[in-house]
């Protein structure tokens, strides 16, 4: 679940491009009863099995862990995932903010999960018989279990990738997280759709897939892009 971050602007690429409206006159009130009551319809829907991610950034991060808290329980807390990325910007008040939050909590204990595999890189070649050392480009590495950082590149416009739909997510990102929480054959089921990342994302991996967004724009772009890799229901 991909929502609003709270961020008090309209979201557009272009000028007559794709864009939805992510401020809130009633402040921070309104916006987590937005996301609250967001949360509470979702929850019963969870197989018993399922997981939920929520993606959010510093605006409300904190704030939504204290409703999932309270849905799932401590107990249902299984990962909160940093996607550090770098992108071009500043301040000269804060250091830059270069990193999203994604909350992950399970319906139940028998939740879905994958041990995936990343490579770490080594300063050097170390000299260990019970380790497996390959080599790319950038030099020695090991394969590792996968961590809590992901380091993902930000999505740029000039990708082939991007379809113009503001704030959209790379694929690289969702196919991991579907990877990660779910099996072939599950119900991915993404209720802001916005640019249909996740849900392109399911199907290339064998999963059934639903969306839906309150954007005609973002309804009609997941749409197009989810032309070619089989169905998906999608509503506004």
């Amino acid at each position: 679940m991909d929502p609003p971050f709270f961020s008090g602007r309209v979201r557009r690429n272009q000028p007559q491009g794709p864009a939805y409206d992510d401020r809130w006159p009633g402040g921070l009130t309104q916006y987590l009863e937005f996301l609250r009551a967001l949360l509470n319809s979702l929850a019963p829907l969870l197989a018993p099995h399922g997981v939920l991610a929520l993606h959010l950034d510093h605006r409300a991060t904190h704030w939504a862990r204290l409703e999932l808290d309270r849905l799932f329980g401590e107990k249902g807390f299984i990962n909160e995932i940093i996607w550090a990325y770098r992108t071009g910007g500043g301040s000269r008040r804060h250091l830059g903010r270069k990193h999203d939050n994604i909350l992950v909590y399970a319906a139940g204990p028998d939740y879905v999960f994958h041990v995936l595999r990343e490579k770490s890189y080594l300063a050097h070649h170390y000299g260990f018989s019970n380790i497996t050392i390959e080599h790319d480009e950038r030099g020695p590495y090991t394969w590792v279990a996968m961590r809590d950082v992901w380091d993902i590149a930000a999505l740029r416009g000039n990708q082939h990738e991007a379809c113009g739909y503001p704030t959209q997510k790379p694929l690289a990102l969702l196919s991991r997280l579907i990877e990660c929480f779910t099996n072939p054959g599950d119900l991915v089921l993404d209720p802001c759709c916005g640019s249909g990342t996740a849900l392109v994302a399911a199907r290339a991996l064998s999963r059934s897939a639903v969306g839906w967004d309150t954007s005609a724009d973002a309804v009609a772009v997941a749409q197009k892009r989810l032309r070619g890799t089989g169905t998906a229901e999608l509503a506004f």
